[in-house]
């Protein structure tokens, strides 16, 4: 189930060249939500949007500082939110 991802990502359903790497990049973003001890219930459309992202940021080439400020501003976010919950 990478749908959601590449549709995040802006990539066609039918272009499959980066399948394995999102499939990769999904499974290395569930697994800092493991250590961090949070939910990873891909129901949830937080847990969708850490994934999301990371995978976002992992396909950037060479992505500016700026981006790679914000992308990671985002994932401590929604660690936050996962955390202690979406107040």
């Amino acid at each position: 189930m990478i749908d959601y991802i590449k549709t995040f990502c802006n990539i066609p359903e039918a272009v499959k060249i980066y399948d394995k790497k999102i499939e990769q990049d999904k499974a290395k973003a569930l697994a800092r939500l493991r250590v961090a001890g949070v939910s990873q219930d891909e129901d949830n459309d937080l847990v969708k949007d850490y994934i999301a992202t990371y995978c976002r940021l992992s396909l950037i080439e060479n992505p500016s500082p700026q981006i790679t400020t914000a992308e990671n501003a985002r994932l401590k976010d929604l660690l936050v939110l996962l955390s202690y919950g979406d107040f």
